[in-house]
């Protein structure tokens, strides 16, 4: 990969420098933050260290940590399977952002496999969706599901803690049940910064992918 005109040393290293302050950035969260959002921002410095490293070591004087890569990061996307599945359990329904991060995961064992394994059509498939990515945490698309949507969660909590009523957006239909409002653990609420950082880890996937 050292050498390539799409990927050149400075701005090979460029990116190094970059995915290296997302590693820095999410650990902290990781570290002050619990529950879901703990383990998501943890996730999320893994996925970052091994972009880090992709670009710090090419492959071709450096098979080894991508070898050990591949498995660390299959074990990883079965265990964000099991962890969206055991959410969607006990909350009801499946998060979107546990759902994207088991995706981007995929991505990453896929940029890790062995070069004999890809193809022109699912590199173009992933590289794309890397793009909607890039698009949709730049632009705060993520916070505007209602799923996600932190106002209706504070709205379903104050109506359960407070015993009566439904929450705003509920209602009855003529049947006379009420309406479940769902209500999830983890949002995309999060600061600029995170935002910036999870669109430039998008980012950096999509160009390596690209690069390759």
């Amino acid at each position: 990969m050292s050498g390539s005109p799409l990927l050149p040393d400075w701005l090979r290293i460029g990116w190094a420098v970059l995915l290296a302050a997302t590693v820095v950035l999410h650990t902290r969260h990781a570290i002050t933050m619990s529950g879901q959002r703990r383990w998501w921002h943890a996730g999320h410095s893994i996925m970052a260290a091994g972009m880090m490293l992709m670009y710090a070591l090419p492959r071709l004087s450096h098979p080894l940590p991508y070898r050990v890569g591949l498995v660390v990061f299959i074990v990883f996307a079965v265990l964000l399977v099991a962890a969206t599945s055991w959410f969607a359990g006990r909350e009801g329904v499946v998060n979107p952002l546990w759902a994207a991060s088991t995706a981007d995961v995929v991505v990453m064992v896929y940029m890790l496999a062995p070069m004999s394994v890809r193809t022109s059509v699912l590199t173009c498939l992933f590289a794309g969706y890397l793009g909607c990515q890039v698009a949709a945490w730049a632009l705060g698309l993520w916070t505007r599901i209602p799923l996600l949507d932190r106002s209706a969660q504070v709205a379903a909590e104050t109506n359960e803690a407070g015993g009566g009523g439904v929450p705003d957006g509920g209602g009855v239909p003529d049947g006379g049940c009420v309406l479940e409002r769902r209500v999830v653990a983890l949002t995309a609420h999060s600061s600029p910064t995170v935002l910036a950082s999870l669109s430039l880890m998008a980012g950096g996937m999509a160009y390596m992918l690209v690069a390759m």
